[in-house]
């Protein structure tokens, strides 16, 4: 697929990702791993730089959710983290098509929270969008959220409540059909994307208020000028820069925050030095469902050398289209399947403004770890007329 893109305008997404079309149910799940109602300040500190947790997975028709506050390692910083069930990301919610599911939703904490049920058909009452669809979950309550499952793919939730997404309140859905998977896998698993900051949401956003460009790090600066001069000349490089400044943009305006200085990016929790790892057997047919999970982030993914077949986005069927990468936008979700042949393939995926990556690890022999590419050249934004 083209990786290049026109893009207008930015947003920072802030607190919870953008609505896409699809309203979630705010439910209080039931946990099958015994989770005790300990408060968080009795919790262990979650370290995304060890890959000793594994994200747990959930499956039934009734769930527990505890939401509670607990300190978080993430590049070598401890910050507060807002985790369902003690994890990060929050656990994989297993459902069927056509089940009708009781989600409990306890509150630990000492302010409200919320649960959007991103792309699920809900009644307008479970949606969990505070001020809109319900008034929220109090503090120290508990929300059972209930409602029929009428389609069946990739999904995600997350809370919508102030920065609670932000700081790790949100996981996977995965809805299973009523019939059988219309592209027959060996096995599949999920792949959440998330950005993770140690500094605090509301000063991040006072400062875009105050400036929108304050976190880019490739700005048109002289030095890059006097490149486009010596690749084009002198006029050319001048007209280039007279339209971005009578458009007062920047060519470079990606994205509000980076990798830079502000975002680490995790897959299902985990930093590049951790490695998320999953073992698959070589020559089987893998589905990955790649889930954007991020406050503000898009997405570059690739496998070097491992073609990936697109067989569904949003949740949606589509026909296969075989591809080498894929731009995948917050709140997005893409089922993907691949053949691994080698002993390990990395999982590669970069911010659309090139300040970051993260990458893990789809081998088929315990241990292996493939190269990590380097990341690709920052590139200026185009116009089409």
């Amino acid at each position: 697929m083209n990786k290049q893109n026109i893009l207008n305008r930015r947003r920072f997404l802030t607190g919870s990702s953008a609505v896409l079309g699809a309203s979630l149910i705010p439910t209080i799940a039931s946990s099958a791993l015994g989770h005790s109602n300990r408060s968080s300040s009795q919790a262990a500190t979650i370290n995304s730089d060890q890959n000793t947790h594994k994200v747990p997975v959930l499956t039934g028709k009734e769930f527990d959710l505890y939401v509670s506050k607990q300190s978080a390692i993430v590049n070598g910083k401890k910050s507060m983290a807002t985790l369902i069930n003690d994890s990060l990301p929050a656990p994989t919610l297993k459902m069927r098509e056509g089940d009708t599911v009781v989600i409990r939703v306890h509150n630990q904490m000492d302010e409200s929270t919320s649960i959007h049920w991103h792309g699920l058909l809900v009644p307008f009452e479970m949606d969990g969008v505070p001020g809109i669809s319900f008034e929220g979950i109090p503090a120290h309550s508990t929300f059972t959220y209930k409602f029929k499952l009428k389609q069946s793919g990739t999904y995600w939730y997350h809370s919508h409540s102030g920065f609670q997404e932000q700081t790790g309140m949100l996981g996977a859905i995965v809805i299973e059909p009523k019939g059988r998977e219309r592209h027959p896998i060996d096995e599949d698993h999920v792949i959440v994307l998330s950005d993770w900051t140690s500094r605090n949401p509301h000063n991040l956003l006072k400062l875009l208020k105050q400036r929108a460009d304050f976190d880019n790090y490739h700005l048109p600066d002289f030095k890059k000028l006097l490149a486009d001069i010596a690749e084009t000349d002198m006029k050319t490089a001048f007209d280039k820069r007279k339209m971005w400044n009578q458009m007062r943009m920047m060519p470079t305006d990606f994205t509000d925050l980076s990798g830079e200085n502000t975002f680490t990016y995790l897959i299902n929790g985990k930093t590049t030095a951790a490695n998320w790892a999953q073992i698959v057997k070589a020559g089987q047919r893998v589905k990955l469902r790649f889930i954007n999970a991020s406050a503000q982030t898009i997405f570059d993914v690739r496998i070097p050398g491992l073609k990936m077949t697109v067989v569904a986005t949003d949740g949606i069927d589509v026909a296969p289209v075989a591809i080498d990468d894929f731009r995948i936008g917050v709140a997005e979700t893409y089922d993907v399947i691949v053949t691994p042949t080698k002993d390990a393939h990395t999982i590669f995926a970069q911010n659309i403004d090139r300040s970051g990556y993260v990458a893990a690890t789809l081998a088929t022999k315990e241990g292996a770890r493939a190269a990590i590419p380097a990341m690709d050249k920052v590139e200026w934004l185009t116009m089409q007329i």
